[in-house]
């Protein structure tokens, strides 16, 4: 398949265990969370919080009780800095603390739809409140919304392919995040989409950033409609638009499988 060309909240981890040693730490168990190592964590629920570590893991964490989060900082109580799930840890916000009570290793798949507010007990989505995204080791950038782990921003795209789930595209090395492929995911049928020579990215949040958000779509541009809204901020007329349902990213195992389908 032939690609296309394109012309803070403060994250604190705390251990109800004195520190480790310099020695390597070794996980009670493969599914567990090291705290210590957590790069980010979003409240998607009253009950749901998700996160991700330096490696490049995703896991959704339960609490057992509605977990106020606000936007203060969120400190993870655990024996010797680890996450199982088995007892003995909790989520601290700045309005509670919250017994957890499962953790779930997930894809980057689900962790975008839960970070988006979708539950998995209802499927819809959830208007509470949420933690925003952050990274620990970054100040958050004014204006800031969303997350490379669900989302990319269109201006750093390089090139984009099909594939039989949607979209895969291609980000310049400096769009921040560390990921180089993420997959756009169509929530309807978009035949046209598969004869374009030029696509255009449109948020409709405002964010600068393709999430999956409601309203967030991808359109088919002409050569005439592109130069008729070339100086516009938003997608040109003439532009045919297809919604949107998940956008998630993708190492080089799955970019090179979807580009084999």
């Amino acid at each position: 398949m032939q690609w296309k060309n394109l012309a803070a909240i403060t994250l604190s981890i705390a251990s109800v265990m004195p520190q480790a040693s310099a020695q390597k730490r070794v996980a009670p168990s493969p599914d567990c969370l090291d705290a210590r190592a957590m790069r980010e964590m979003l409240q998607a629920g009253p009950r749901l919080f998700v996160a991700s570590d330096r490696e490049g893991n995703r896991f959704r964490i339960d609490v057992a009780q509605e977990c106020e989060g606000g936007r203060g900082s969120v400190t993870v109580l655990a024996p010797g800095g680890w996450v199982c799930g088995t007892g003995g840890e909790a989520v601290r916000t700045a309005q509670a603390q919250c017994p957890v009570s499962g953790l779930t290793r997930i894809d980057a798949r689900e962790y975008a739809r839960l970070a988006r507010g979708k539950d998995d007990a209802t499927g819809e989505d959830d208007t509470t409140p949420t933690l925003e995204a952050t990274e620990v080791r970054e100040a958050r950038p004014r204006g800031f919304a969303g997350s490379p782990n669900y989302c990319f921003t269109p201006r750093y795209l390089r090139a984009w392919s099909e594939s039989p789930d949607g979209l895969q595209v291609e980000v310049s090395p400096r769009h921040p995040g560390g990921h180089r492929f993420y997959r756009v995911e169509l929530a309807g049928s978009c035949p046209d989409l598969f004869r374009a020579q030029e696509i255009a990215f449109h948020s409709a949040m405002d964010l600068g950033m393709i999430c999956g958000n409601p309203g967030d779509t991808v359109r088919v541009v002409d050569a005439e409609a592109r130069l008729f809204g070339a100086r516009q901020r938003h997608p040109p007329p003439g532009s045919l638009a297809c919604a949107i349902g998940a956008v998630y990213p993708i190492g080089d195992e799955g970019r090179r499988q979807g580009a084999s389908d």
